[in-house]
């Protein structure tokens, strides 16, 4: 098995460099760094932006496919805004900063957004949020070392867990395809793998209560130990396995048992993969590995293509954006 970032075409989903073209550029977007991007998940035409100057810019395209114009500005943030998300419907869309808040808005149409909550519990800056695949969960990673998972009960956003066992900064996480699993990376050069738990019985008569709000309770389920990576995890990201396709629906149709793989992002300039799979318990198994991705530069983001199996973009210090193809 294999990385590599050949430019031959293979299995009808590559495609020569030259292919890869820049469509547009997005100039004087914001005023400073852009932390953060995401496509709104349904339609694709909207864009936003996350930005050290504070703000969340919201870009869409006409119905011709015109340039990327600013419909919507969205302030709130008292610094630096690191992360911006959309949920998987794209009515929901979430931030974080420095400011150790998470802030959720609701997208009225038309570049019209309402913030429907402020989420303070974090005690220190909060690096990442992300939305489950299929539900409205949002998920928030820290400087405080914790990952959050925020719930909505009658349009009050709460904290439903908070998920402890990182020693340091939390730098982000990903969903496998079905949900049910949660990947997370660390300063602590941990790669740890959580799971749903027990939900609290919302009839009991020990959850009986006027301000009572049910809990969701993860464990984790698997752990890669820090002598794997030799420095900090800044990204991580969670593919489907290659030659095989996503299912009608969305879904994951790979067997039961295989449940893709992982990659991770390192200050060691490493990239690495690992074959996740489940047989009565989560094995996380490194199944190859490229050193100098990006040259000696930290690779500070990793992302799996949602469409086609195997592909692979990463991002580092050195300015690049390099597109892989694992081979089995």
């Amino acid at each position: 098995m294999e990385v590599d970032n050949d430019a031959s075409d293979r299995d009808g989903h590559r495609s020569t460099s030259e292919s890869w073209q820049c469509l547009e550029t997005i100039d004087n977007a914001h005023k400073r760094t852009v932390r953060s991007v995401a496509f709104e998940p349904t339609q694709g035409r909207a864009l936003a932006t996350a930005s050290f100057d504070g703000t969340t810019a919201i870009w869409e395209k006409g119905p011709n496919d015109e340039t990327y114009d600013c419909v919507a500005t969205l302030e709130g943030h008292e610094n630096e805004a690191k992360s911006v998300a959309w949920s998987a419907s794209g009515q929901l869309l979430a931030t974080c900063g420095r400011d150790k808040s998470v802030w959720i808005w609701e997208s009225n149409g038309e570049g019209d957004f309402d913030c429907i909550s402020v989420l303070m519990e974090h005690t220190q800056d909060v690096k990442m949020v992300l939305w489950h695949p299929s539900e409205e969960l949002l998920v928030s990673f820290s400087y405080d070392n914790t990952i959050r998972i925020w719930k909505d009960e009658d349009d009050d956003w709460y904290s439903a867990a908070t998920l402890t066992g990182h020693t340091s900064t939390v730098w982000g996480g990903a969903f496998s395809h079905n949900g049910k699993y949660l990947a997370s990376v660390s300063d602590d050069r941990t790669v740890r793998v959580w799971t749903w738990g027990t939900t609290p019985d919302e009839s009991s008569d020990a959850n009986a209560g006027l301000y009572y709000r049910p809990g969701i309770s993860y464990e984790c389920v698997a752990t890669v130990p820090d002598s794997v990576h030799t420095r900090a995890i800044y990204s991580v990201s969670w593919g489907r396995p290659p030659n095989k396709d996503a299912a009608p629906n969305g879904g994951d149709s790979s067997s039961g048992s295989d449940l893709g793989y992982l990659a991770t992002g390192c200050g060691d300039n490493t990239l690495r993969i690992f074959k996740v799979t489940t047989d009565g318990s989560l094995d996380v198994t490194l199944t190859c590995t490229q050193e100098n991705a990006h040259g000696l530069s930290d690779i500070n983001c990793v992302e799996w293509n949602p469409t086609y199996p195997g592909w692979l973009a990463t991002c580092g210090d050195d300015g690049t954006v390099r597109i892989w193809y694992l081979e089995e």
